[in-house]
């Protein structure tokens, strides 16, 4: 179950991105996507856990003050750094640099535990940095070409993946997905108001890119975050976070099936990595360090 709802979040989240692009080829900026997108989200999973506010999430300062970091560090961080490395590169590159999040992940985990990864565990990030080495490079370091806030923010969107993905476990379990994901999505957009000292752009209404916008908000955010922030639940911070790299093979189908991209072979062979990458993290083993 685990597997499959990490899985399911991983797909979401190609969706967010593929229409995130498109805004930003609509000349949609950056800043108002993000914006509506985290206070939006906040305040339709507030209503959804309306029946769950006996359980206060305000009452203690120490309570609070995680939520806040969360907030800060996890979501806005992500969500805005993502968005952001795809205005200066593209969706593709932007989610490739961010999956280097297992690493961080894993890293941390085996300095706080004192051990060394598992086997199946160096393995299978083996093929997924294999993989995300190919996909940016076509084999060929020549070809590797990105600009400095580009790889800025999207490194800044993996460090936020790896915190949300390690300092969220404990608080789900207390207040529940929706309940947290809405508080924390509400505080973070209020605090993305104040960076940008409440100048968030204005457009003039338009179907199809609202339509997208809502498809973001829906899929790509709280179907996507629900359903990964469920996962981790179950199977853990490491291997949620290994097994979600689908996104970029589920943003490759869709792109092809939908926009007509081709690919190369090499490109095909870095993909078929990264899903034997997902089995391998699938497999029944002692989790010792999630």
């Amino acid at each position: 179950m685990g597997v499959f709802l990490v899985i399911l979040g991983g797909i979401f989240w190609a969706v967010s991105g593929v229409l995130a692009e498109y805004l930003f080829e609509n000349h949609y900026s950056v800043e108002w996507v993000s914006f509506y997108r985290l206070f939006c989200t906040g305040i339709l999973l507030i209503i959804i856990s309306l029946r769950h506010f006996e359980r206060q999430i305000f009452t203690q300062k120490s309570t609070l003050m995680s939520l806040l970091i969360y907030a800060a560090f996890g979501l806005l961080l992500t969500q805005y750094g993502y968005f952001k490395a795809i205005f200066y590169t593209d969706a593709g590159t932007a989610t490739m640099i961010q999956y280097s999040a297992p690493l961080i992940i894993m890293l941390f985990l085996c300095f706080k535990e004192k051990i060394l990864p598992k086997k199946l565990e160096i393995i299978a990030l083996t093929f997924i940095l294999s993989a995300l080495f190919l996909i940016a490079t076509g084999g060929n370091l020549s070809d590797f070409q990105i600009n400095f806030w580009g790889l800025f923010w999207a490194l800044g969107g993996a460090f936020g993946v790896a915190f949300y993905s390690l300092c969220a476990r404990h608080i789900i379990e207390k207040y529940g997905i929706f309940l947290l994901m809405g508080w924390a999505s509400l505080i973070a957009s209020g605090i993305l108001f104040i960076l940008l000292l409440g100048k968030i752009p204005f457009y003039p209404f338009e179907l199809k890119a609202y339509l997208a916008m809502a498809g973001i908000i829906f899929i790509g955010t709280i179907g996507a975050f629900c359903l990964y922030l469920k996962g981790v639940e179950y199977i853990g911070a490491l291997r949620a976070s290994m097994i979600a790299c689908i996104e970029p093979v589920a943003a490759a189908f869709m792109s092809y099936f939908f926009l007509k991209t081709q690919y190369s072979f090499l490109e095909l062979f870095a993909f078929s990595l990264i899903i034997i990458s997902v089995f391998l993290n699938a497999m029944k083993r002692k989790p010792k360090i999630d």
